[in-house]
């Protein structure tokens, strides 16, 4: 569950893995492996995170299971709520 929770909460990418060159307004974006690296003009760059930006009103993080709105709604409604594993 740990796992699930860091992936969807996550942010869409490592800092540590871009790189902004000054002199030629591009920046590098390096791959988990270390083996590739893409090269973005600076707009480029910044057009494909926004993608990422939810618009007003999205959900970003999704809870299921245990934790979903459906789940807690039922466990609050019988009062199971102070059960929690």
């Amino acid at each position: 569950m740990e796992n699930l929770a860091r992936y969807i909460i996550r942010a869409s990418f490592s800092q540590e893995r871009m790189t902004y060159h000054r002199e030629t307004g591009q920046v590098q974006y390096q791959s988990k492996d270390g083996k590739e690296n893409k090269v973005f003009d600076a707009l480029e760059w910044l057009a494909a995170m926004c993608s990422h930006v939810p618009n007003k009103g999205e959900q970003m993080a999704r809870y299921y299971g245990y934790y979903s709105n459906v789940a807690r709604g039922k466990r609050k409604k019988t009062d199971a709520d102070d059960k929690i594993p």
